[in-house]
């Protein structure tokens, strides 16, 4: 009997131990789980948070640039006024054409990058009657020449964001030899002094006559061949960098600014390669340094900084937007005419429709004769199918920079 209750109060110590040992586990499976709730609720609050934050710095970027572009615009409606009164037209930086004016706007020499020629231009205001007309109007010539000198040369001898003269090699004498700093000044007194130097009269919008003189020079033939030497290792490290062929970045640089560094087109776009801040230039610099950035024309003007983000841009366009393209000469075309008109676009006159998959499904279907034609038949502006010519045809000239 005593074995037996023995062996009862065993067992019921042995079930109670058991009961216990089971409680103890479903309470800590139960608090586990709690754990984990506590815990993905919690990472879902972080991952909220961390997107509230991008957005709001994203808006606050947004915001910035929507300051910065109306600031620019304003300040450059300002100049213009400023320049029509004084000179009456409005003459102004361009993709192909760079422009500098005096402070006191009555000298201004552009470089025409295309086309190969610089005007330098002075302004010299007539009085409404001249007691000694002769005399006067040579004095107003000895002024004008004095200050046409003054602002070729200062022309001559300016230096671009790489410390280098901005029209390096661009310029010869008669004799041939190259313009330097330290010829600058015997060669701009005898230009001056030797050119057939055009004098027009007119009344500008403040009201005043003045008598514009103008002279043009021609610049090397082989100018463009010299810039694109200029930039040569930096455009090649560049594409290297982003995977992208050599020739395909000097040709969209060619067709984009014709090598002028200080670019800027009506958009505004700036540099070598015609960055806009907003868009392309700024998701280029996200693309390489991950950081949304507000990007200012400086930067922008900056040669090393223009081409790093022109390459980056292109890679980007490329390897994301037409990562699935299989043809590497179809997905060129692809690329280019995207740099100008946005992948969207090109989408569209693929397939109808701005859906990239299928863009590229459709194009994995045909080879790059039918890309090529495709896009200049169904591109939705004229500009986009002229740059994809000029850039394809552009292209050839540096395929031996590859």
């Amino acid at each position: 009997m005593k074995t037996l209750v023995k062996l009862i109060l065993t067992l019921l110590v042995i079930s109670t131990f058991i009961f216990t040992q089971e409680k103890s586990i479903e309470q800590i499976m139960e608090e586990e789980k709690a754990a984990l709730k506590a815990l993905e609720n919690e990472t879902t609050d972080y991952y909220a948070q961390i997107e509230k934050e991008f957005r709001f710095y994203e808006e606050k970027i947004s915001r910035e640039y929507d300051l910065y572009e109306k600031q620019v615009d304003e300040e450059m409606k300002a100049l213009e006024e400023e320049i029509m009164k004084k000179w009456g037209d409005k003459k102004i930086d361009t993709k192909e054409e760079y422009v500098n004016y005096d402070k006191d706007l009555n000298a201004r020499g552009s470089v025409n990058f295309k086309n190969g020629i610089i005007d330098v231009e002075v302004i010299v205001e007539k009085p409404k009657i001249d007691s000694k007309p002769k005399k006067a109007e040579k004095q107003r010539e000895l002024l004008a020449k004095k200050r046409l000198q003054k602002k070729l040369k200062e022309l001559l001898t300016q230096k671009g964001n790489d410390q280098k003269p901005l029209l390096q090699k661009q310029i010869k004498t008669t004799r041939g030899k190259t313009v330097t700093k330290k010829n600058a000044d015997k060669y701009t007194k005898n230009t001056i002094n030797k050119s057939n130097i055009r004098k027009k009269e007119y009344k500008a919008k403040d009201g005043k006559t003045r008598i514009k003189y103008k002279v043009r020079i021609n610049m090397v033939p082989n100018h463009i061949e010299q810039r694109a030497e200029r930039f040569k290792t930096e455009v090649i490290k560049q594409s290297k960098r982003f995977k992208i062929k050599p020739s395909v970045a000097f040709a969209v640089m060619h067709t984009e600014s014709y090598y002028n560094p200080k670019a800027r087109s009506h958009v505004p776009a700036y540099g070598l390669m015609q960055l806009v801040p907003r868009s392309g230039g700024r998701d280029a610099y996200n693309y390489i340094y991950k950081k949304d950035k507000l990007l200012k024309s400086r930067y922008l003007y900056n040669a090393k900084n223009n081409i790093e983000l022109g390459c980056a841009y292109l890679s980007k366009i490329r390897y994301v937007y037409f990562k699935k393209i299989k043809n590497d000469q179809a997905a060129y075309y692809c690329t280019v005419c995207a740099y100008n008109t946005g992948a969207g676009n090109v989408a569209r006159a693929i397939t109808g429709t701005k859906k990239l998959g299928t863009t590229a499904k459709t194009v994995n279907a045909h080879n790059s004769k039918w890309v090529y034609k495709k896009l200049i038949k169904n591109l939705p502006y004229k500009e986009t199918k002229d740059y994809l010519e000029r850039v394809n045809k552009r292209e050839q000239m540096y395929v031996s920079w590859n």
